[in-house]
């Protein structure tokens, strides 16, 4: 019992000790810092308790790596900016804009526990002068007070120039005698080229009889590094004193002016009296006077049946269609927009718009389908009098992505603008706001705007008597809930004919006879012909992307649009015109054409999103937008890299679906949590290669997912007259391959690291899992290290190392992490460089060497075993090497020497250069002997010929004589050469 006590005592004292100790670790930062620019700032953090590490990131992602530490009070690394305290201060050297930002200190304890704060930094830039400055009134540039005597009206601008952030200034009067004044807003202007705001501030005054005066102050909020925040001038006058003064009004003037006046308001009044007399007759020809009541049941407004049939007497069907086309009209050029990427601005469709591939199957029924030949596979086709006549109902399909929206707003436009040589009205109808029992003229009414649109019953009218082209836009949308008021009609109730045409028997083709002529279009995913909404018969049109070609039109259109928008604003001196050799002019959209398609080929876009052709052109403005404005949003994208073209495409997928839901506070916070979750389902797909199924994620989230873009369903759409759109899918998929391993790599957390890093890493040479390593990579994952290991050093994949490496964000990161695998760099294993074929492995293996040579990591050897490398080696630049080899490559004379002479013009030099079983020249023209005559004055280095690998039979060229001079294998060659002859 006695020891049960002791144990219990001991239990308690330890626990009490624990919590004692817990209690007196603490963390506290302050949550704001300012620094001015070029001068130093320490972030002091209150720190109480033994610590035994402290560590500084970038942001708030504490799995990152720190870019500062100090363990064990010594500390590590650093950028040369940035240094640290003993006690833990973050200190910045000379503060620069980039330096700007949140810090989060990281700190651990002896106990073991940890606790992280985060401070915000704000980079200040004092203006010139450091006051505010008011016009010329005042002689010194930053006065604390002046004086200034004024002979007439007239206005004070206080400006404050160069400053940052923006800084607000007011105005404060005080003494005000016989003079009064008007106050304006403040306006701000930014400076692109430093980052900077100018602030002016306009105040006018008028000065009344005699004498009098004020004292006005310009005031900003009070700031340490400025000379003075506040600038006062004191304005007095003396009418009748001052000579240069305005002189006495004279005799009638005052009458004069007051009859001006008189005049002036009578004109305006008859003016505002004409417009609404016409105002009004316009309204009662086009609307019946509009006279309206209040329906005693509903409250809603009504025309009267007597007004109606009144409207309906006194115009002729072809003004009543005219005033609806003219309305359709007016209302779809509000809508011919597109928006590529959320944050520019709309762009009329006209602007991009470039025809796709069409694959047409004529008239459809159950039984039979007609091809249409080849040549029908054109947009021309589709508008043709004869594809229209033979075919009036129409069924355009596409996949998610592919463009049905966008064809169906370029019909509009295309009607909009084509004039009305067919006498057509054309209406468009988003079938997601609607259902089957809602009227067609109650979707044209409320497209109209209220105080001039005919009531649906002369819509109706109008409909009945003139043809029509209508649109329905998403089949596959149509039974999604919305809160619209054209939705609120019974969904169960039988369509009735005499009550108006539906959207119902559009879809089912019961259109009654007393409508003249009616063409349907309808736009879906793909559907089960013999089970859809859209009865047959029908011709079917499939839209299937862009061919190489259309696509190139749709590069060139991007570009000009954009080069339009860089007349504006500073331009990037590479794309300004030039004249080529023979005179031709090549301008700017030209030059930032063959940039974006260098770009896209970099990574190879073009293929690998050709069965997404929205997220297609999205990346095509991304690097068209990043290109053409250097400066702007996208500044800092690096383009090249895998990883931040995904992440860039996300980020607009996410910031649309923003935009869509009004910018709503918590939208941001159900994205992040969306990814993470995406990320734990993408690492288990990637792992247990098992299916994703509606069970592994919410509803809710599918639905976000869905609207979004990051998934899309499995199974194809399917409908019957009870379900109208999309049965319930049996799983999920995301919506390109890229999602998954991005997801993966950058949320992905491993249960058990070595089993789960080694079952992605073994064997997996797929590109797949290559682009999972490089996501990993560019997200910076707290497993990276462990998984280049395995790459590097278990299964020598060398050339992905390399990608891999590519990846990683910042120079400073690259060169940390290189800097861990020296070893391995530097050890006499052979490096055969492969794949050059891929630019962006071209690209990668450039960099790599750059870096090595950067950090001064030696290569052993390196091994090109394609021809391609010899364009590229021109633009490597070289770490030390000690043996450069070139196996089974055809070297003709002229690559010969340039790859001589272009070693002979570097730093590091190899100390030989192997040609294995090439093909190299045996005789050299009198231009290459000088050429190589000399580069060998630059350098000695050895040049080997070996017929294999074995070096059974090594040749070194003679630099001298030229020619190559056998050192091995001499008497084996001659003994070769008697066999032969006696042979």
């Amino acid at each position: 019992m006695a020891l049960r006590m002791d144990l219990l005592l001991l239990v308690v004292i330890i626990s009490t000790k624990s919590l004692i100790a817990a209690e007196s670790n603490s963390l506290h930062c302050d949550a704001i810092y300012e620094v001015e620019l070029k001068e130093s700032l320490t972030l002091q953090c209150s720190i109480s308790g033994e610590h035994r590490s402290i560590y500084w990131f970038r942001g708030t992602d504490t799995s990152a790596v720190p870019f500062i530490w100090l363990e064990d009070d010594v500390d590590g690394d650093g950028l040369g900016e940035y240094n640290m305290t003993d006690d833990g201060a973050l200190v910045i050297n000379s503060a620069s804009l980039p330096n700007e930002g949140v810090y989060t200190i990281l700190v651990y304890f002896q106990d073991g526990l940890h606790d992280t704060a985060e401070t915000n930094v704000t980079v200040t830039i004092a203006p010139n002068p450091r006051c505010p400055t008011l016009n010329t009134l005042c002689n010194t540039p930053c006065p604390s007070s002046c004086s200034f005597e004024v002979s007439g009206d007239g206005e004070i601008l206080c400006s404050i120039n160069g400053s940052r952030p923006k800084t607000a200034i007011a105005w404060k009067i005080t003494g005000q005698s016989g003079i009064s004044f008007m106050k304006h807003e403040p306006e701000f202007a930014y400076n692109a080229d430093s980052d900077t705001w100018n602030t002016t501030l306009e105040l006018g005054y008028k000065l009344g009889a005699g004498a009098g005066g004020a004292t006005i102050q310009c005031a900003a909020p009070e700031k340490d590094d400025w000379d003075t925040s506040v600038t006062t001038v004191k304005l007095h006058y003396d009418i009748g004193r001052d000579g240069p003064t305005a002189s006495p009004t004279p005799q009638g003037a005052d009458d004069r002016f007051a009859v001006t006046i008189i005049v002036v308001v009578a004109v305006v009044v008859i003016l505002v009296i004409c417009s609404v007399v016409c105002w009004r007759y316009q309204r009662s020809r086009y609307q019946g006077l509009k006279a309206t009541t209040e329906d005693e049941e509903t409250g809603e407004e009504m025309v009267p049946l007597q007004i109606q049939m009144q409207l309906r007497s006194s115009q002729s069907a072809e003004d009543r269609r005219l005033l609806l086309v003219s309305l359709l009209r007016e209302h779809y050029g509000k809508e011919c927009f597109i928006k590529p990427l959320p944050w520019d601005e709309p762009v009329p469709i006209s602007s991009f718009y470039t025809q796709c591939n069409y694959k047409v199957d004529l008239r459809q029924s159950t039984t039979k389908i007609v091809y249409s030949p080849p040549q029908a596979n054109t947009e021309e086709y589709l508008f043709s009098r004869e594809f229209q006549f033979d075919n009036n109902r129409v069924l355009i399909i596409a996949d998610l992505g592919y463009g049905k929206t966008t064809f169906t707003k370029h019909v509009v436009d295309r009607w909009r603008a084509g004039g009305d040589e067919r006498n057509t009205i054309l209406i468009n109808v988003l079938l997601k706001e609607v259902n089957k029992n809602t009227r067609l003229a109650e979707c044209v009414f409320h497209m109209l705007p209220p105080e001039t649109a005919p009531n649906a019953e002369v819509i109706e009218d109008i409909l009945r008597e003139n043809a029509c082209h209508i649109l329905l836009d998403g089949l596959d949308e149509l039974s999604m809930s919305m809160s619209n008021p054209l939705r609120d009609v019974e969904e169960d109730a039988k369509p009735n004919v005499s009550s108006g045409l539906t959207v119902g028997h559009l879809l089912e083709g019961k259109i009654p006879h007393s409508y003249k002529e009616i063409n349907v279009w309808v736009t879906s995913r793909e559907v089960d012909d013999t089970n859809s909404n859209f009865r047959l018969p029908h011709a079917k049109v499939t839209l299937s992307g862009f061919s190489e070609k259309q696509l190139n039109e749709y590069i060139t259109k991007v570009c000009e649009h954009y080069s339009e928008q860089r007349q504006s604003r500073p331009v990037d001196p590479t794309l300004d015109p030039e004249i080529t050799e023979d005179g031709e002019e090549h301008t700017s959209a030209d030059k930032l054409a063959k940039r974006v398609k260098e770009t896209l080929e970099y990574n190879d876009i073009p293929r690998e999103f050709a069965t997404t052709p929205l997220l297609l052109i999205m990346i095509i403005h991304i690097i068209a937008s990043k290109i053409s404005n250097p400066e702007g949003t996208m500044r800092k994208v690096e383009l090249k890299k895998l990883t931040t073209i995904v992440q860039m495409v996300i980020t607009c997928l996410e910031s649309r679906y923003t935009q869509k839901k009004h910018g709503r506070e918590e939208v941001p916070k159900q994205l992040k949590s969306l990814e993470e979750k995406l990320g734990k389902l993408a690492l288990r797909r990637r792992l247990e290669d098992a299916f994703i199924g509606t069970d592994n994620i919410s509803k809710e989230d599918i639905d976000i997912a869905l609207a979004v873009g990051l998934l899309r369903p499995t199974k194809e759409v399917t409908g019957n007259s009870s379900n109208l759109a999309v049965s319930s899918f049996s799983g999920i998929k995301f919506y390109h391959q890229y999602f998954l391993e991005y997801f993966a790599a950058k949320y992905g957390r491993f249960d058990d690291r070595e089993i789960a890093l080694a079952k992605i890493v073994k064997g997996g040479k797929d590109d797949q899992t290559i682009r999972l390593l490089q996501f990993m990579a560019g997200s910076d994952h707290p497993e990276l290290r462990y998984v280049l290991n395995i790459l590097l050093k278990e299964h020598e994949m060398w050339n992905n190392f390399i990608d891999c490496i590519y990846e990683i964000e910042g120079n400073t990161k690259q060169e940390k992490t290189i800097k861990q695998f020296k070893g391995y760099s530097e050890a006499s294993v052979n490096r055969n460089v492969r794949f050059l074929d891929k630019k962006y492995h071209r690209g990668a293996v450039s960099a790599y060497f750059a870096l090595c040579e950067r950090t001064n990591i030696k290569v052993a050897i390196v091994t090109f075993t394609e021809d391609a490398a010899v364009d590229l080696f021109e633009h490597l630049t070289l770490p030390l090497i000690d043996e450069l080899r070139f196996v089974k490559i055809t070297v003709g004379e002229d690559n010969f020497v340039r790859i001589i002479e272009y070693i002979s013009r570097k730093d590091n030099i190899p100390t030989r250069i192997e040609f294995v079983s090439c093909e190299v020249p045996e005789q050299f023209s009198d231009v290459a002997k000088g050429r190589i005559r000399s580069a060998r004055e630059r350098n000695k280095m050895e040049i080997i010929r070996m017929r294999d690998q074995k070096d059974t039979f090594v040749e070194k060229f003679d630099t001298t004589a030229f020619e190559w001079r056998c050192l091995t294998g001499r008497l084996r060659q001659q003994l070769s050469s008697l066999i032969d002859l006696l042979w």
